[in-house]
């Protein structure tokens, strides 16, 4: 194989992997943006934001948890598009919860995500699509949203219990 087939053949390989790392983990990185901007458009600008920055740095780096990498790059990137907008960010319009194909196609899993980004306040939020929807582990969670693994179970208890009282 000569040396331009090869590098081809190398970028058609880096190609498939980020597309599979898409797939996999979309889901994970646009509900943590908007867990924190509330906005969908906003969300997606995050999205593809953290994507561009994956690929630059799986270029020169390794990294060893890909999706503890994505969720920590979204949630860094969301708070600071949060703090440029400096303001108050609206809610959603009516089709807002049929637009949601990053998390889920069941309805069920959307009615539920609408309970919690209502419910819930920003913090809450993120500990809880971390957790639910993300399924990552108390310990990742309170790695990425720096706070003591005691704070983020205590916070998860509080947030299950607030749920259910309003479900009731």
């Amino acid at each position: 194989m000569n040396e331009m087939s090869f590098q081809q053949s190398n970028r058609s390989n880096n190609l498939e992997e980020f597309k599979q790392l898409y797939r996999e983990h979309k889901k994970d990185v646009f509900a943590m943006a908007l867990s924190i901007l509330r906005d969908f458009e906003l969300a997606e600008d995050v999205l593809q934001e953290v994507y561009i920055k994956l690929f630059q740095y799986k270029k020169q780096n390794e990294i060893t948890n890909v999706k503890a990498w994505l969720v920590s790059v979204s949630r860094n990137t969301a708070l600071d598009l949060y703090r440029k907008k400096k303001r108050e960010l609206t809610g959603f319009d009516d089709g807002y919860f049929e637009r949601l194909e990053y998390l889920s196609e069941d309805p069920l899993d959307k009615m539920v995500l609408a309970k919690y980004l209502e419910l819930l306040d920003s913090g809450e939020r993120q500990i809880v699509i971390l957790k639910d929807i993300s399924g990552m582990k108390h310990k990742e969670i309170a790695k990425i949203v720096e706070m003591p693994l005691g704070t983020v179970l205590w916070k998860y208890r509080v947030v299950l219990n607030k749920l259910r009282k309003a479900l009731e």
